[in-house]
């Protein structure tokens, strides 16, 4: 088992690279007033066949060539299913494909998130010619409503104005900023007391 969420994250993206998505949307909701953990993986690649769909949680299911077993999926399909949730994908060919992975925040066997904004960086500076859309809201029992931090790639290329994410001043910098933001969605009180 995979002891990261971002872990997850990374292998279903590059799943859905191999797939040839142009498009990579990765969206996290963190609820705790309803007690729930969801992950969307949803892209524009060529899809799953049918059959494959039927067996993909089979750990012997697998398109690569250079390993015979593929762990990810049937990973996060254990985790959810020892989280009380479940993992659903849907995926037609040519059209694209979406993994929906929920599970219940409390859980004491849900892992840690971990270290997202490494893993989304890694993508953003490996893959430059994928757009990756993420958003990420997260919202405390007895707030009004969720805090919402979202990022694509063409709009941190407009910033850069050409400059290469992998670039390492480059890399660190949106590592970093990935990593405020998505601490301060969990402290929105901070960013006001800031400002003041």
């Amino acid at each position: 088992m995979m002891k990261e969420l971002a872990l997850h994250v990374l292998d279903i993206a590059e799943n859905s690279v191999r797939g040839e998505a142009k498009t990579i949307d990765i969206i996290i909701e963190e609820d705790l007033e309803k007690d729930r953990f969801v992950l969307d993986i949803i892209d524009d690649g060529k899809g799953i066949p049918e059959e494959m769909l039927k067996t993909i949680r089979n750990p012997f299911t697998t398109t690569r060539t250079h390993r015979k077993v593929g762990m990810g999926i049937p990973f996060l399909n254990d985790t959810c299913m020892m989280c009380g949730g479940k993992l659903t994908i849907d995926s037609t060919v040519s059209v694209g494909t979406k993994v929906h992975a929920e599970m219940e925040h409390k859980n004491i066997d849900r892992p840690p998130l971990g270290d997202i904004a490494s893993t989304l960086v890694n993508l953003f500076s490996s893959y430059p010619d994928i757009c990756f859309r993420y958003q990420h809201s997260y919202k405390e029992a007895g707030w009004p409503e969720a805090q919402v931090f979202s990022l694509s790639t063409e709009e941190l290329n407009e910033i850069l104005d050409g400059m290469p994410l992998s670039t390492p001043s480059v890399y660190l910098w949106v590592r970093d900023f990935l990593r405020d933001s998505i601490a301060a969605l969990k402290d929105p009180d901070a960013e006001s007391d800031e400002e003041s």
